[in-house]
């Protein structure tokens, strides 16, 4: 779990020091679900890929990584079912 957190926070350094603020803060500090940052970055008007497997739904799911660009790719990690 802490590592989780601090995968998550050095990825909104990583936006913010790029100057990305939109991006900084659907990431803060990995208390989002991986779907409400996708929403929250596609409200924002950036194109979002989803990096992981979707094995439970995004709302279950935690941020790990976000590398902006043309498109924002969202790494995420799920809990298991099974």
């Amino acid at each position: 779990m802490r590592i989780a957190i601090v995968a998550a926070t050095a990825a909104t350094l990583t936006a913010a020091a790029l100057g990305l603020p939109a991006i900084a803060a659907a990431v803060a500090s990995g208390t989002s679900s991986a779907a409400d940052t996708g929403n929250s970055l596609d409200e924002d008007g950036h194109t979002v890929a989803i990096n992981g497997a979707a094995t439970s739904p995004l709302s279950e799911c935690m941020v790990t990584g976000v590398h902006p660009g043309s498109t924002v790719y969202v790494d995420i990690v799920c809990p298991s079912t099974g």
